[in-house]
């Protein structure tokens, strides 16, 4: 919406490449709707006459930030800003309090970013502080008191801080503190923080800490917090909250949240940061759904190196398991890019669970959900990455021999794809069923073709290939290039799209003629291409649901459940 709320825009991908038009659609007049092509998709609105967007190069990696004028050719587009380097991807955005708008220079190690001040008429971006490998930080702007608010790993901070800065020297950084001058929410190597949200009267960030997502808040009193963080308290002990839409820069001191958990459907709560009482606005609507049918169960896995427990979230229906008795089991797993599968509430699990079926997910390193330095810099990436393979076989391996599982599926989606492609491999006698969603498995040639979208910059997540050392570690776990030859593998249900730009077709196509070639049951290997899909499945969620239907209908036939 515009900031006068004369127009809309909203963006258009036809085909599931992820490249998109952009519709801007006056809302009170019977002008002609305008269309800027091929974006990244969001836009920026700069006033209700001018925005700026971003447009990506052959690559499909996101590098230039354009001005658009409405009423004139896309061709007289301005060009703001444009990043040379292919590791880096481009955002851009208005921020919450209307006044800036930031551009984003992001690799997988380092951020950089640029602001422009509307109140200043626009100009050159400002550069906030020049990229430094390794270092990355977020920031919003509180233009009440010309300040940026903002979260880094800077100087040693390593799961980050919360920092403040005047805009007038935005590469000068102080810990956001009190009229004393404490900072309000002292670094803690346990505890992790988000990007920060600025609002008139208090900072809110997301972050996480006991293996859970949390949300701080500090109220400001000019550029300088009134009082110490105060983490915002949820009544279960296995939740997933996270900051809700808050288009509001002035809210009166109420913060819209998120929260919900695999038994309790996704809720919209308002916040109120004085009083720290919650309102309820809206719960999730889930027909024939009764919470008091289902169980959920938090256990801890020892990891094989001995460093960690690996986390491990259950869900079982109650009149369906037995006391005492091994249940078959469906896991779930991703574990990349310090991602976290956090224990969010999905209806669709529950075509399973209705059906006897306990839904685990391993929350292995690769992730972020025991901390971002730890769980993923430090153990899960680069010449770490095995780590997040053997996490999930060896929780495969606890649940059934602490009689929690009894026959096994695993699944895993993209990257999650190259996790469950290890472990078949590993053990392919683990599992009686696989799903592997546009995964990824080819690691070796796609990582070596810069040309092929994404490469250059998951150079600094597995590892650059032209280094002889990590060549020969990624070789080692390519999905692809370590197929056991002789060996019976499970049922495997291999899906994709052909129109997929970050995990191309071929990839699982080519697994497909590996495993078919090289396995003893080569029939159970089932490649199953969509046609007109990018990597996200369906656009249309009736098509969606239906993707999804089949691959559940396909586990249960597996385990024998699907009458």
């Amino acid at each position: 919406m515009s900031p006068d709320g004369s127009q809309v825009a909203f963006a258009v991908d036809g085909t599931g490449y992820e490249t998109y038009d952009v519709v801007v659609r006056q809302l009170a007049s019977d002008k002609p709707d305008e269309t800027i092509a091929k974006t990244l998709g969001g836009i920026a609105w700069a006033s209700e006459k001018e925005f700026y967007y971003v447009t990506e190069d052959a690559a499909h990696r996101p590098y230039r930030v354009w001005k658009h004028v409405l009423g004139t050719p896309q061709a007289d587009d301005a060009l703001v800003f444009e990043e040379p380097d292919e590791m880096f991807n481009v955002g851009c955005w208005r921020d919450a309090d209307g006044s800036t708008i930031f551009i984003e220079s992001e690799s997988k190690e380092t951020t950089e970013l640029r602001f422009i001040s509307l109140e200043g008429g626009g100009g050159a971006p400002t550069v906030v502080r020049p990229r430094e490998f390794g270092v990355r930080y977020d920031a919003a702007s509180h233009a009440p008191s010309n300040s940026l608010i903002l979260t880094s790993n800077v100087d040693g901070f390593r799961n980050r801080a919360l920092f403040k800065a005047s805009k007038d020297a935005p590469g000068t950084w102080a810990l956001l503190s009190d009229g004393a001058g404490a900072a309000v929410l002292p670094h803690d190597e346990s505890r992790s923080l988000g990007a920060p949200r600025a609002f008139k009267d208090f900072v809110a960030v997301r972050g996480r800490e006991d293996g859970f997502t949390q949300i701080w808040t500090v109220p400001l009193d000019g550029a300088v917090a009134a009082a110490p963080a105060t983490r915002v308290t949820f009544d279960a002990d296995a939740f997933t909250a996270s900051l809700g839409a808050n288009a509001e820069f002035d809210n009166g001191g109420v913060l819209r949240v998120r929260y919900g958990s695999v038994t309790t459907p996704s809720s919209t709560l308002d916040y109120d940061v004085a009083s720290k009482a919650f309102t309820t606005v809206k719960v999730q609507p889930v027909p024939n759904y009764d919470e008091a049918l289902y169980a959920t169960e938090r256990v801890e896995v020892p990891s094989r190196d001995g460093k960690t427990k690996i986390p491990v979230t259950l869900l079982w229906r109650k009149d369906k398991r037995v006391a005492g008795e091994p249940m078959p089991t469906h896991l779930y797993g991703y574990g990349s890019y310090g991602i976290c599968m956090d224990p969010s509430f999905s209806s669709s699990r529950f075509a399973l669970v209705d059906r006897g079926i306990c839904y685990a997910i391993a929350h292995v390193r690769g992730g972020g959900e025991m901390g971002h330095n730890l769980w993923y810099e430090q153990q899960g990436k680069y010449l770490a990455k095995k780590n997040t393979f053997f996490d999930f076989v060896d929780v495969a391996a606890h649940l059934k021999a602490t009689g929690v599982a009894s026959e096994m599926s695993c699944e895993g989606r993209s990257a999650g794809g190259l996790l469950v492609g290890n472990a078949v491999n590993l053990a392919p006698d683990a599992f009686c069923a696989c799903v592997a969603g546009v995964p990824f498995v080819d690691l070796m040639v796609t990582m070596c073709d810069p040309s092929i979208p994404l490469t250059t910059e998951e150079w600094e997540e597995w590892g650059n290939p032209n280094n002889a050392k990590y060549f020969q570690y990624m070789l080692e776990y390519s999905p692809i290039d370590n197929v056991k030859p002789g060996a019976t593998y499970p049922k495997m249900l291999l899906v994709s799209g052909l129109n997929d730009p970050r995990v191309a077709y071929w990839e699982p196509a080519k697994w497909a003629q590996v495993l078919r070639h090289d396995v003893a049951n080569p029939d159970d290997v089932l490649l199953k291409m969509d046609m007109a899909a990018g990597h996200f499945s369906a656009a249309d969620r009736y098509r969606y649901l239906r993707e999804l239907a089949f691959d559940y209908a396909w586990l249960l036939d597996v385990f024998g459940k699907a009458e």
